[in-house]
């Protein structure tokens, strides 16, 4: 049986190893996960015509990979982007998102549902965005996004003083300061956080980024993704589990 990753680059992901080891520990060791790395999300239909059972996706395809899908469940269509493809059929396949739940799991699990800041600045418009959006709306928490592309409500510019100081949870949805960019960080001016703020980054390759490390210089407390990497990950072998009867 066989599963894979689909994004670009790949080099920074700790998917296969996760996997190649749950297979291991679950006595499933035939089973093999791969890397897909596409440059262009159009290379992706000669996957569908190979023998993959099921693909975790990434960044940057979560919301373009939605028109290759015969059916995507209801609320990763709400969310506008799929991190998690099964085969239904022979030539069919359903589209799902675990980011949201991995992600909602995580944070509750750092703060404290009571604790969770009622506002939150989101760093990036992408997939990885549109899942934390979802997730801190079931939490009732009133969201921002900043994007350098036009398509945030604020952009990094807009940053003052005071916005940073409304918004106690930020979030960091892109992929700067990921390995190997391991010297850059979002433009946020980071001078104006303090021990009130909760900062968390989706990346964990790194697992300390210079986003993280200049937050916890004003003495924001902070998280890295890795645990919501296990958990959507879990959350898709539930999915692929139950699809293929293993």
């Amino acid at each position: 049986m066989k599963f894979g990753l689909i994004g670009y680059p790949l080099s920074h992901s700790f998917s296969k190893v996760y996997f190649t080891s749950k297979f291991e520990s679950l006595g499933v060791g035939d089973f093999i996960y791969e890397l897909y790395p596409l440059e262009t999300i159009e290379e992706f239909p000669a996957l569908l015509r190979s023998d993959v059972f099921g693909w975790n996706v990434t960044i940057p395809y979560k919301s373009a990979i939605i028109t290759y899908l015969n059916d995507v469940d209801a609320q990763a269509m709400k969310i506008g982007a799929v991190n998690t493809i099964v085969r239904t059929g022979q030539n069919s396949w359903k589209g799902y998102n675990t980011d949201t739940r991995g992600f909602r799991h995580s944070l509750v699990s750092w703060i404290g549902k009571k604790d969770i800041p009622s506002r939150a600045l989101v760093l990036g418009s992408g997939g990885a965005s549109k899942a934390v959006l979802f997730a801190l709306k079931q939490l009732g928490v009133k969201s921002t996004v900043v994007s350098r592309n036009g398509n945030g409500n604020l952009s990094y510019a807009d940053l003052t003083r005071a916005i940073i100081a409304e918004h106690t949870l930020i979030i960091n949805t892109t992929p700067v300061g990921m390995t190997p960019d391991t010297f850059s960080c979002p433009d946020i001016p980071y001078q104006y956080l303090s021990t009130q703020h909760w900062v968390y980054d989706l990346i964990y390759n790194p697992a300390n980024t210079l986003f993280l490390r200049q937050s916890e210089q004003m003495g924001a407390k902070t998280k890295n993704g890795l645990e919501m990497l296990h958990l959507q990950a879990d959350y898709a072998w539930d999915i692929w589990k139950n699809y293929g009867k293993f």
